[in-house]
């Protein structure tokens, strides 16, 4: 009768558990993933802070710029790299037939783009006065020509800034004394 009685349990059980397993839903369907991308390395990154500069060039006399083509002192500007990779970089320049080379130094490109003086187009036209236009050097003191994509400049192992100067020029425009302003878009493209 014990006996019994465990069977009888035994089956209870069993039919108590086999509507449960019953109702749990079954999967029938599998799949896969095929997951894919592409690492490359990084090239350099302006930092944020140098996206957008307010280049004060202070105050300047009519004695400092009294002769044509006489600048005043050079303000630096600089711009602010991240993670510049020491990479190999073989660029053609627009310079004719010359071509920049490095087996670990990144290059970088810069154009500048402003309005330039109606007088002397290596000039930068300022609003405001007249007589002055600013001239914008690279960090070898060669002028930029502006709406130019420059020669491919290399990058130091390590380095995280590139300088450029701004200073004020006298033209052959008559000279008006003021306040004034200009605005000079840039990008840099790098290698």
């Amino acid at each position: 009768m014990k006996r019994m009685a465990h069977i009888f349990a035994l089956s209870a059980a069993l039919g108590f558990i086999a509507p449960v397993m019953a109702d749990e839903p079954v999967s029938a369907d599998g799949g896969a993933l095929y997951v894919h991308g592409v690492m490359r390395e990084n090239t350099c990154r302006l930092e944020m802070d140098s996206a957008w500069q307010d280049v004060d060039l202070g105050d300047i006399s009519r004695a400092d710029v009294s002769l044509v083509g006489k600048m005043t002192k050079p303000v630096t500007v600089t711009l602010y790299l991240r993670d510049c990779p020491e990479i190999p970089t073989r660029s053609a320049n627009i310079t004719p037939l010359t071509h920049t080379r490095s087996t670990q130094q990144p290059g970088y490109q810069a154009r500048f783009v402003a309005p330039t003086d109606a007088l002397n187009p290596d000039l930068i036209k300022v609003t405001g006065v007249s007589g002055i236009g600013l001239r914008l050097k690279d960090s070898h003191g060669q002028t930029v020509k502006m709406a130019q994509q420059s020669d491919t400049v290399l990058l130091n192992p390590g380095q995280d800034m590139v300088n450029f100067t701004l200073a004020p020029e006298r033209t052959t425009a008559p000279l008006v004394v003021g306040p004034y302003h200009a605005l000079i878009n840039f990008s840099m493209i790098y290698q």
